[in-house]
């Protein structure tokens, strides 16, 4: 009795199973995977539209999502920032209650020991000779900054969702790519366990084709698990995590991409383009007003002041005024050396925002560099996954014939290099896409992007 696998004595009873097994696989993949979560919250939100398309994606991009919301609470920080520096210049009324104990005057009758008095003193700055403007100008810079950082933040949360959305894509088929591989692994294996038992194959060549389906189907296992994972990480990034992604539809293909403009002209605008230079650049002009602003505080402070009081002793109309009102000027006169320090500590501030400024256009042009050859040799990718594309379909229908008319083709093995042609061809698509995504917003220039039209008209 041959050594065959203790599996291969039940053959003829598991031919119509694999017939059965071969349906159940391309039925299988979406059917069991999160129904927990959708008993989840997000109610107000409703459901995301099933099927889902990029546009629905893109037009779902949450301003809520914690990485935005970041980006948001700085601008909210720096407006409050701002607010306070104008608030320098408001009306300011303290009430001033002392409690003293006096040793009286000789020459006044009142010879009572308590000269408490209350007092409601009204205060406002006339002009600090630029001290506040200084001030004011560089916080409005850093709002500017920070709503600059807000918008790009935002733009590449958009970018994010992109990718997650191709991944669900690309993990759709990757997954009915080793569906078919498997199946045509399990035919093969079943015919050589029946030719096996006719003496045909060696128990060799049976091990070797049984271990080979095994290794397809933990591959098969996987690509279902990124099925699951892919759509979970896709309503992550659409802040909708109790939300089931169900159907994802793909763009149609191949894309409509812009033409790719030369480098030398990126590269010559990119400093008055590039979203992040400019939101660094402000960073950089804040930091100069701050150095103003901080050298500016030795000039004098102007001030309008009004005070009503109330005394405990009365000194017969002497200077217990029940009101005045003046002009009040300061003048700093001595301060050791607080003044150099904090101009020390301005221009530090502003030496190290201009070099995070350099620091960043020299990022931005290599980035841009890396995407306008990555772009260009996905160009040349395109080309070839279209060729293969082509060359599958020819073969498959070849195959088709032959097996209809000889029985003698591979069929499976034909389909299944056709389906992982059809995952080359969307990886290159959607790599292609995401680079010029990339490219439009380090560059600035909308009209690169493959999807601005999508998202202006949903």
């Amino acid at each position: 009795m041959s050594p065959m696998h203790p599996r291969s004595s039940c053959t003829g009873r598991r031919r119509p199973l694999a017939r059965l097994l071969l349906t159940s696989l391309l039925l299988w993949p979406l059917a069991g995977p999160a129904t927990a979560q959708e008993a989840g919250g997000a109610a107000g939100l409703g459901p995301l539209p099933n099927p889902m398309r990029v546009g629905d994606a893109l037009e779902r991009v949450d301003a809520l999502h914690p990485r935005v919301r970041q980006a948001r609470a700085d601008r909210e920080q720096a407006r409050a920032a701002l607010e306070a520096t104008r608030a320098e210049r408001d009306v300011r009324v303290d009430a001033r209650l002392e409690a003293r104990w006096i040793e009286p005057n000789d020459l006044v009758e009142d010879r009572t020991r308590n000269d408490s008095r209350a007092a409601i003193v009204a205060r406002k700055l006339l002009s600090d000779f630029g001290q506040s403007h200084a001030r004011e100008s560089a916080s409005e810079q850093r709002l500017e900054a920070a709503r600059q950082q807000e918008a790009l933040t935002h733009a590449r949360h958009r970018i994010h969702v992109l990718e997650r959305y191709f991944d669900v894509l690309l993990a759709d088929l990757a997954f009915a790519r080793d569906t078919e591989a498997m199946a045509a692994a399990y035919v093969s294996k079943e015919r050589a366990e029946e030719r096996n038992q006719r003496g045909q194959v060696s128990d060799i060549e049976v091990f070797r084709l049984e271990s080979e389906y095994q290794t397809l189907r933990v591959q098969r296992t996987r690509a279902l698990q990124d099925q699951a994972r892919t759509r979970a990480a896709l309503a992550e990034a659409l802040n909708r995590p109790d939300r089931r992604v169900r159907t994802v539809l793909a763009p149609m293909l191949p894309l409509d991409l812009p033409e790719l403009p030369e480098l030398d002209a990126l590269l010559a605008e990119l400093d008055n383009t590039s979203p992040r230079l400019m939101a660094e650049r402000r960073h950089v002009e804040a930091a100069s007003r701050e150095v103003a602003a901080s050298r500016a505080q030795r000039r004098p402070r102007l001030y309008a002041e009004a005070e009503s009081g109330w005394w405990h002793r009365d000194l017969g109309g002497g200077d217990r005024n029940p009101f005045a009102a003046g002009l009040v000027l300061e003048i700093p006169l001595y301060e050791g050396r607080r003044h150099d320090s904090r101009v020390g500590q301005a221009v530090a501030a502003r030496h190290r925002a201009e070099a995070e400024l350099g620091e960043a256009r020299i990022e931005a042009r290599n980035r841009l560099r890396e995407l306008y050859d990555e772009i260009r040799a996905l160009r040349t990718q395109r080309d070839e996954a279209a060729w293969r594309m082509d060359y599958r379909e020819l073969y498959i229908d070849r195959a088709r014939y032959l097996y209809d008319i000889e029985d003698q083709a591979d069929l499976g093995d034909s389909m299944v290099q056709q389906s992982a042609a059809a995952h080359f061809n969307a990886s290159t698509e959607f790599q292609l896409a995401l680079a010029y995504e990339r490219l439009a917003l380090l560059s600035g220039r909308d009209e690169l992007s493959p999807f601005r039209a999508t998202d202006e008209n949903p």
